[in-house]
């Protein structure tokens, strides 16, 4: 069993026992990282606070190969996106990119290019003025884009062909033609909003996107994982 440190964020947490939680993280180096953290449910804890959700963190734990549960050492808090976290829309938005990180990463292994996505647009959400939806939309997309999940918008998934303006939308793997089937029809304005998203990698774009492009995203999200994402799920309760 070897000490190890690594920055991470913290995407999920459930109870184990009257004392301890079960610890998901994102980490560059490992990728999802699943972590014992013992004690922290005691009233006098000094963790507890330091492992809320959206947390990024410098950790220590204890690494043994072969156990799909580490143990949690100490914890250095980094970044609590206070001002997130604060704000009800973007907690309740910004739960869907940590779900996604969450579903598409993998345990013990290397994702620097995931873990630095899913950093950078939770730091830009924070500093967000605009529509909540549109940024959780551009994060989904370069999150996708990022573990190699992201859709087609110029050419026909099905056939090849070049897409015009009757275009449907597959979520097996991005727009179709007017001539082959499709999961559902999107609109012009839907697509440029998705190419927009596409063609700004560093900034969530501030022009006015059409509001069917989540719909897109988080089905497609939904699809390409076979997985139901409970965030879409209370987002949609919440703000139908």
């Amino acid at each position: 069993m070897a000490q190890e440190v690594s920055e991470a964020l913290v995407v999920r947490s459930v109870d184990f026992s009257e004392t301890s939680r079960i610890v998901n993280f994102l980490c560059p180096k490992r990728g999802r990282l699943v972590c014992m953290a013992k004690g922290v449910r005691r009233p006098k804890s000094q963790l507890a606070g330091l492992l809320d959700t959206f947390n990024r963190l410098e950790l220590v734990y204890y690494w043994k190969d072969g156990r799909s549960v580490q143990v949690l050492g100490d914890v250095t808090l980094l970044d609590e996106f206070r001002t997130l976290k604060a704000d009800l829309a973007k907690s309740t938005f910004g739960a869907l990119p940590l779900e996604l990180a969450h579903k598409v990463s993998n345990e013990n292994e290397p994702s620097e290019v995931l873990y630095n996505e899913l950093l950078h647009g939770l730091e830009q959400l924070e500093r967000w003025s605009g529509d909540v939806r549109t940024h959780v939309c551009w994060q989904m997309f370069h999150l996708l884009s990022a573990a190699g999940y992201e859709p087609s918008l110029s050419e026909c998934v099905r056939c090849g062909n070049s897409v015009g303006p009757r275009a449907g939308f597959s979520y097996e793997g991005g727009v179709t033609c007017g001539a082959c089937p499709a999961d559902r029809k999107v609109e012009a304005s839907t697509l440029e909003s998705l190419r927009l998203f596409a063609g700004c990698k560093e900034t969530c774009p501030e022009a006015s996107v059409n509001p069917e492009a989540y719909h897109v995203l988080r089905y497609f999200a939904t699809r390409q994982l076979d997985t139901n994402l409970r965030s879409a799920n209370v987002i949609e309760q919440m703000y139908p």
